[in-house]
């Protein structure tokens, strides 16, 4: 799934062709940095944030916080990484030292740290428009399932979780989404994660996986007969 330039030397070769957008577009668009700029143009909300900013000292960090009023409670991601390696949650200056070594230097998305349920839809970027698969909740950080704090480590379909307006909102959200990547050149499968904040009920999106993904065998299995 994460293919790049030679797979796709290694396919053409062989007279084959790969059924998504190119590595370096597919590349680009993996940015939690680009992917918030697109979903902003595109009306999509994100949690409260602030993004493509550097922080060298904790102070700096929490200077651009209060700057957008994003609490104390922070979560700062790097612009790529998956199943969490690239997410911290800095709450202290001794969240901030035992990072920084990784956090320095990058260009940062900022966020408010909210309580959340975090799930995934797949869908389909063509030129008629966005196909919406099924709300997938995750399941994150059984450590006999994943090797990472937090990771990622499956998926579940379970309607009763989310309902109503709560649903429409998010398959409204990856409509759009959709559709503003295939502005940008993208075609094909694409996974979008989102945010259900528990304590207000507010519906955020959380990142873009511009591939196929870990969600795709449930998508295919609930969708097929």
């Amino acid at each position: 799934v994460m293919f790049d330039e030679k797979t796709e030397e290694i396919a053409k070769s062989l007279g084959m062709e790969i059924a998504l957008p190119p590595a370096s577009l597919r590349t680009r668009l993996d940015s939690k940095i680009v992917t918030t700029q697109l979903a902003n143009e595109a009306g999509v909300p994100s949690a409260p944030n602030i993004v493509d900013v550097e922080a060298s000292s904790y102070a700096e960090l929490q200077a651009l916080a209060d700057e957008k009023k994003l609490g104390n409670k922070l979560v700062v991601q790097t612009p790529y990484g998956d199943s969490g390696k690239t997410t911290y949650f800095i709450s202290s200056e001794a969240d901030w030292d035992k990072n920084a070594d990784k956090i320095v230097g990058e260009t940062l998305k900022i966020m408010k740290y909210i309580n959340h349920i975090p799930g995934t839809v797949e869908a389909v970027a063509t030129r008629c428009g966005t196909l919406v698969g099924p709300l997938q909740t995750d399941i994150t950080g059984y450590e006999e399932l994943t090797p990472y704090k937090g990771g990622w480590c499956g998926n579940d379909i379970f309607p009763e979780i989310l309902k109503g307006e709560q649903r429409d909102k998010i398959i409204l959200m990856v409509k759009a989404m959709g559709d503003k990547l295939y502005e940008t050149g993208y075609r094909g499968t694409f996974c979008f994660d989102y945010l259900v904040d528990t304590d207000d009920g507010e519906v955020y999106l959380g990142e873009i996986n511009p591939r196929i993904s870990g969600a795709s065998p449930l998508t295919n299995l609930v969708t097929s007969k």
